[in-house]
């Protein structure tokens, strides 16, 4: 039997949902709107620049 490839966009939905969904059960949601300091912006480029 040949092996089927999902669709990228089916699998990327899931992943979001999925995703959605633990962050809800571990109550670490972020309200609409919500914006981040400067500092924590900062914090957080520095560390994807290093990874």
């Amino acid at each position: 039997m040949k092996r089927r490839i999902a669709n990228t966009e089916a699998v990327k939905r899931s992943v979001e949902r999925s995703t959605k969904a633990s962050a809800q059960l571990e109550r670490r949601n972020v309200p609409a709107g919500f914006v981040r300091s400067e500092r924590v912006e900062r914090f957080l480029l520095e560390r994807r620049q290093r990874g």
